[in-house]
């Protein structure tokens, strides 16, 4: 019971940080006018926590290996309540940004600590199974159901709630995390940390990110140039470090490069849908934020119904056909979209966020499965940080490419964005070959 109650704990974190990079996007247009003249800047609330959060997980998955993944988590948790708390309280748009920096950076160092922990209390085969269709779906369910809350919250309670909302629940973790996580899990790592490897991989991630996602034109090329350069270089350094920060052991391992592929076509996939959703409900046909929250909910409910889903399945079929199966749905979602932006059907289109969040949440389940299964007990930070940074990369360039090719140049063109996650989705379907593996069986005892 105590475990079954600590993984329930970690999951609320894991919701509470995933959320963090959703939730302002429908209050942007708020803030704008809260502070005026700041209106270019906006943008920042949402990038800046996206690029420190996807940047950093990589080396932070290995700090949390290596100096313990309690202390870790609860030291990450600590500083996002003083952020969010720093947030809601800003005064100006500078404060505001800073304060969601700091945010994305905590997150960075709570989610690969949360999710090594989760590993530690479980046990292999169907108890881990579960657990980790928990935090899959609570993972994206956090990032739809951003849409949700921001929504709801900016239009009854104004637009400092969104990060307000973070205090309480932070508190409530830090309170049970003594209690609920065991000294046992409170493992640190041997050997030093790969300094020079951290600084390459998050100088090349932060450059990647804010290539795609903020920077334009020449500033956009120079971005990612520098950020191939600085990967490239991170590869060599590895190759002739004694420790190095991403173990060859882990990466080279066919199921676990597989589920990387897979968990980045996954978002590049989805998140345009979300991305074009929020043109079309409100600015297309004219709904308030509210009401555009609302018809994001059948996405959450998706997402959590697909992570049940992915879960039974993986009782009776490999990872690699649940992932399989599940992008075909994220397919066929993703034409009911096309249909829906032509025809103008606001129905037809919150049908298919509903069935892109059943595929995106099996999908999920069996990628993390399939990746976790091949990892150690000193990498399991590190690989959580992998396994998270590729989900935020797909997000992060499937909205770049999205905001170029169907909301670029003064031109508004939603049906083009739908081919361009429909190419996502044929690359992820490819990918899910590589997951393999035997089902896992059905234990007696479980996380339920």
């Amino acid at each position: 019971m105590r475990e079954r109650a600590a993984v329930l704990l970690l999951c609320a974190a894991q919701f509470v940080d995933v959320l963090g990079v959703t939730i302002a996007v429908i209050g942007l247009p708020e803030i704008g006018r809260r502070f005026p003249g700041a209106e270019a800047s906006t943008q920042w609330v949402v990038s800046g926590y996206a690029l420190l959060f996807g940047g950093f997980l990589v080396s932070a998955g290995r700090v949390a290996d290596r100096y313990g993944h309690r202390r870790t988590f609860v030291w990450g948790m600590t500083a996002f309540l003083a952020a969010s708390l720093a947030g809601g309280l800003a005064p100006g748009i500078e404060v505001l940004i800073t304060a969601r920096a700091i945010q994305g950076l905590a997150a960075a160092f709570v989610v690969p600590a949360a999710f090594a922990l989760v590993l530690s209390l479980t046990a292999e085969g169907r108890e881990r199974v579960v657990a980790v269709g928990w935090w899959t779906a609570t993972a994206a369910a956090g990032g739809a159901a951003g849409f949700l809350f921001g929504g709801l919250l900016v239009h009854y309670a104004g637009w400092r709630s969104i990060f307000l909302l973070n205090v309480p629940i932070c508190l409530a973790v830090l309170l049970f995390a003594r209690s609920l996580l065991p000294a046992r899990t409170e493992r640190a790592g041997r050997g030093s940390l790969d300094l020079p490897g951290a600084m390459l991989v998050t100088g090349g991630l932060l450059a990647a990110i804010y290539g795609v996602s903020a920077a334009t034109g020449t500033v956009r090329v120079v971005a990612l140039a520098g950020a191939v350069a600085l990967l490239a270089a991170f590869v060599v350094v590895e190759r002739r470090t004694a420790d190095p920060l991403v173990p060859a052991r882990l990466v080279g391992t066919p199921r676990f490069d597989a589920a990387l592929v897979v968990a980045f076509a996954l978002t590049f996939a989805t998140t345009p849908a979300s991305v074009l959703g929020t043109v079309f409900f409100q600015q297309q046909q004219g709904l308030s934020a509210g009401t555009t929250g609302f018809l994001f909910a059948p996405f959450s409910i998706g997402v959590v119904g697909g992570s049940w889903l992915g879960t039974r399945l993986l009782d009776r079929l490999s990872g690699r056909w649940v992932a399989f199966g599940a992008f075909g749905v994220v397919a066929a979602a993703l034409v009911i979209g096309l249909i829906a932006l032509r025809t103008g059907s606001t129905a037809g289109f919150a049908v298919s966020l509903a069935i892109s969040g059943t595929g995106l949440g099996a999908a999920s389940v069996a990628a993390t499965n399939a990746g976790t299964s091949v990892v150690g007990e000193t990498d399991r930070g590190i690989a959580s940080g992998l396994l998270n940074t590729a989900p935020q990369l797909g997000s992060a360039l499937g909205t770049a490419v999205i905001s170029t090719v169907a909301l670029g140049s003064g031109a508004t063109d939603l049906p083009s964005g739908i081919f361009v996650a429909l190419g996502a989705a044929v690359l992820g379907t490819a990918a899910t070959l590589g997951l393999g593996g035997p089902r896992v069986t059905a234990g007696t005892h479980g996380v339920r």
